[in-house]
């Protein structure tokens, strides 16, 4: 069969994917050195720090990660390898463009150290595992994003390893899983691109306040 390739196409798969992707993981980065140089602490990664948050983006995209993870496997086991990459696309999204957006200043410590400590860890969790799950589709960016994340895990970690690709796909934690939250994040997200919309519509720029 004949391939259809254009490099725009790459572009917009850069543009679109990758750089969004691989700014989230620099912030993470940075805002980790500025947690650890704020005081006498180490960032250290935690499940339990997660399980326990009781804000509700973290606790969305916990459950959302874990979703995802679900339907992974899923559709692995079944050979249904074409669905799986715009499901990746779409967590990137939501990952990127929501969750990262609407946390930043509590990753920036603008609401204590407990939250930046929740929120990083929550961010960390969700990282590693996005990046287990799209490295065999983007083996490279994976790698270099992995050996850097993978340096917090402890000795023996089951998902420490030499190079992702040794790493075996992470299981769902069915508890992690809230249709209501997610059902409530999706629900604030179709208010907001229909705000967006009006606005395209009327010509008025995202930074401008509109009259009551």
């Amino acid at each position: 069969e004949p391939l259809r390739f254009k490099e725009e196409g790459v572009r917009d798969v850069v543009k679109d994917v990758f750089l969004p992707w691989y700014n989230v993981y620099r912030f993470f980065v940075q805002e980790t050195f500025r947690f650890e140089g704020s005081g006498d602490k180490r960032f250290t990664p935690s499940p339990d720090c997660i399980k326990a948050s009781s804000n509700v983006m973290d606790r969305w995209i916990n459950a959302e990660s874990h979703g995802l993870i679900k339907f992974v496997r899923e559709e692995l086991e079944a050979y249904r390898l074409y669905t799986l990459v715009p499901r990746l696309v779409a967590f990137l999204e939501d990952l990127t463009n929501w969750y990262v957006r609407l946390n930043r200043d509590r990753m920036r410590g603008g609401y204590g150290e407990v939250e930046a400590s929740t929120s990083l860890c929550t961010l960390y969790d969700v990282l590693l595992n996005i990046t287990v799950l799209m490295a065999p589709v983007t083996p490279f960016i994976t790698e270099l994003i992995y050996q850097n994340l993978a340096q917090a895990l402890p000795d023996g970690h089951p998902m420490k390893a030499d190079s992702v690709h040794f790493v075996m796909l992470p299981d769902f934690d069915a508890r992690a899983l809230d249709a209501d939250v997610a059902r409530a994040v999706r629900r604030a997200q179709s208010v907001v691109e229909l705000g967006r919309t009006c606005r395209d519509r009327r010509k008025i720029g995202l930074k401008t306040p509109v009259s009551r």
